[in-house]
């Protein structure tokens, strides 16, 4: 074989290698999970003064647009939470918020929209969330209207630090995002911001 020759074997092999190599990038580059555009939009604006419990009910309606407020059941206790509907990554969602209320202040809701214990969820006067702009939300779930597929957990926060058997399904628990997402039949059914990292 001369040199010559030798020299376009190397060459022509080395392209050969090089090709496959990209192709396989490009395969593991198609098939990697999406992370949800929604995470990355309102990291800043959201997720990190949540986790730092600085985030505010106005902060949050700058943020999503002005929410609707409503008075709640959670686990028989009452909660004022503001809700947004967004439209992120093809399908609905909707953001909850609870909004942190002092004892007085709760009890003066409640009697005033009259709640009991396992009430239909009632709406509140909008003036309400004006006077409570600067209040604390405690923590926020994003619910998507339909199911979400759990590569796309995955592809925005990895793979979960804790996985917590719960009634329904699991519990993904991620601390450094200070997210718990609710998992069932290989689905999510909501992810909730509010958890602090201890660590």
């Amino acid at each position: 074989m001369s040199p010559r020759t030798g020299v376009r074997l190397v060459t022509i092999f080395s392209a050969v290698v090089l090709a496959f190599f990209l192709f396989g990038d490009w395969l593991a580059r198609r098939d990697a999970p999406e992370p949800l555009a929604w995470y990355e939009t309102y990291r800043e604006s959201l997720w990190q003064p949540i986790q730092d419990r600085s985030l505010t009910l106005l902060q949050a309606d700058q943020a999503l647009g002005r929410g609707h407020l409503w008075m709640i059941s959670a686990d028989g206790e009452p909660a004022l939470v503001s809700r947004y509907n967004l439209e992120s990554d093809d399908r609905l969602w909707q953001a909850q918020a609870v909004i942190g209320l002092g004892a007085e202040e709760m009890e003066s809701l409640v009697e005033a929209q009259a709640w009991e214990p396992g009430i239909r969820d009632q709406p509140v006067s909008p003036a309400v969330g004006e006077a409570l702009g600067d209040r604390q939300i405690l923590r926020m779930s994003m619910i998507p209207v339909e199911p979400l597929e759990l590569n796309r957990i995955e592809g925005t926060f990895g793979s979960p630090d804790v996985r917590m058997p719960v009634s329904e399904g699991e519990a993904w628990v991620y601390p450094r995002a200070g997210a718990v997402v609710a998992v069932g039949e290989e689905e999510a059914f909501s992810i909730m911001f509010g958890l602090r990292d201890e660590s």
